[in-house]
């Protein structure tokens, strides 16, 4: 990610923690391996572009899941996201392919807004999924997938917890910690108003649902 050519730099923190980003797509994570990881990223990058989806190892409905998360998230039902346990696309499956898509959608709008060049996908790294569960058990709510802990926006991804973690781990740099979310006064590059602001009205562009 070629930040430090910027005439006016970026953050050392956002870069770093886009660079720590990119390092674990290219990994295996806990249900994907480091090659399904990327080729989903290739398929959501594709889809966004409106450009057709190379030919992959992945199933046709993880394809179609991930196309609709990278350019129609709205549309997605609880429906679509129960039934697909027979396409090996199983709510763990689906919550970590969910956080692989929605930080590659982060990372990219950053380049997008910067007017740079998308930064190449890192080569997959060898190695298998680790099938780890969550340490507590997860239950059924509101949300279109179980989650540890009741539906919130913070745990949404809490049946895979180290796609929780990653996006803990971005989510501060691009918008707030999660404990400076509670700082109605917080000062950062802008005043927590004018961060609520732009968030509202990037959410209404992008057709948020939550």
């Amino acid at each position: 990610m070629a930040f430090d050519a910027l005439p006016f730099g970026a953050r050392p923190d956002l870069a770093a923690a886009m660079r720590r980003d990119w390092s674990r797509l290219a990994r295996s994570g806990t249900w994907w391996s480091g090659e399904e990881r990327t080729a989903i990223a290739a398929v959501a990058r594709a889809a966004q572009s409106g450009n057709e989806t190379s030919p992959t190892e992945l199933s046709a409905a993880a394809v179609a899941a991930t196309q609709r998360l990278a350019v129609a998230p709205a549309s997605t039902t609880r429906e679509m996201v129960a039934g697909q346990p027979q396409d090996g696309l199983d709510h763990p499956h689906y919550v970590e392919l969910a956080g692989v898509v929605s930080r590659l959608a982060a990372i990219d709008a950053f380049h997008r807004a910067l007017g740079i060049q998308l930064a190449p996908l890192p080569p997959p790294r060898p190695g298998e999924p680790t099938l780890e569960p969550p340490p507590r058990q997860p239950a059924p709510g509101r949300g279109f997938v179980p989650m540890v802990g009741g539906a919130s926006i913070v745990g949404a991804l809490s049946l895979v917890p180290e796609e929780m973690a990653a996006q803990r781990d971005l989510h501060g740099p691009l918008y707030l910690s999660y404990e400076d979310m509670g700082q109605f006064d917080y000062q950062g590059g802008l005043h927590r108003t004018q961060m609520e602001l732009v968030a509202a009205r990037t959410s209404a562009l992008n057709e948020c649902f939550y």
